[in-house]
């Protein structure tokens, strides 16, 4: 623990004896994402659910040698098993983080940021035909690193990719024997289950691994467009019960402006 925090303020002192006095450059971005889930919730049964994903997300990010980037969005699924023939079960998912990016290397086309990472995810989901009773859900604010490869192809083209994972989370999920027969299905009902029963752990307990990528190409003065990929993979184990699994795998257009 003592460590993690070493890093981060290292990162942070690092970037501030940094700081050049030329001008900011600012910009926003929306992009709309389409990909494969697959969740495997043991608390529920050790069968894994699958289905297509769709997410929107909206990002601002302020860069001078140093990048501070803010996005937040939201993520959509519905679910099956294998063993189910239409796909009654739904995922809703609330997702946000923050980033403070150091200019590590800068050498011709090439640039290297590193820097720490704060994230916030609401992961809730239903399977009316295993359990109509109860929701099941993730509730995960996460620090971690995050990389950032930036390679310059022309004036118009670039290609980015980051790598990002966590070192220590607190979590919230449910309890493995729940004191009553049917969830509170009400808006406070659902916000107090999402932020109950938390717990801390690093990488033994909650994990979380974001691979991305994008393709940028410039078309217009101040509009920038991009093709993505991005990997997430979450694990998260609290004291009592059994492990939550996720993958999903996205591809996305976005526009930056």
């Amino acid at each position: 623990m003592k460590l993690i925090f070493t890093l981060l303020l290292l990162f942070f002192t690092f970037g501030l004896q940094a700081q050049e006095n030329n001008s900011f450059y600012k910009s926003s971005s929306f992009q709309l994402d389409a990909g494969s889930i697959q969740i495997n919730e043991e608390n529920l049964m050790p069968k894994v659910h699958h289905g297509l994903y769709y997410g929107l997300k909206y990002g601002h990010s302020k860069q001078k040698k140093n990048i501070t980037t803010f996005h937040i969005g939201l993520g959509f699924s519905r679910l099956k098993t294998a063993y189910e023939d239409l796909s009654p079960s739904a995922n809703v998912q609330l997702q946000g983080d923050f980033r403070y990016l150091f200019e590590m290397i800068q050498k011709n086309n090439f640039t290297y940021h590193l820097g720490p990472e704060a994230g916030l995810v609401y992961d809730l989901s239903y399977f009316p035909n295993w359990d109509e009773s109860h929701l099941y859900w993730v509730s995960n604010l996460a620090l971690g690193i995050r990389n950032r490869f930036n390679y310059q192809v022309n004036a118009r083209q670039s290609l980015v990719v980051d790598l990002g994972f966590s070192l220590f989370s607190l979590f919230s999920r449910p309890e493995l024997d729940r004191l009553y027969k049917i969830d509170d299905i009400s808006i406070g009902g659902i916000l107090e289950n999402l932020h109950s029963n938390f717990q801390g752990g690093t990488i033994n307990k909650s994990v979380f691994l974001s691979i991305q990528a994008e393709y940028q190409f410039h078309t217009g003065e101040n509009i920038t467009q991009a093709i993505c990929y991005a990997y997430d993979f979450n694990r998260v184990k609290s004291k009592e019960g059994f492990p939550f699994l996720e993958n999903v795998h996205k591809i996305g257009l976005k526009m930056y402006f």
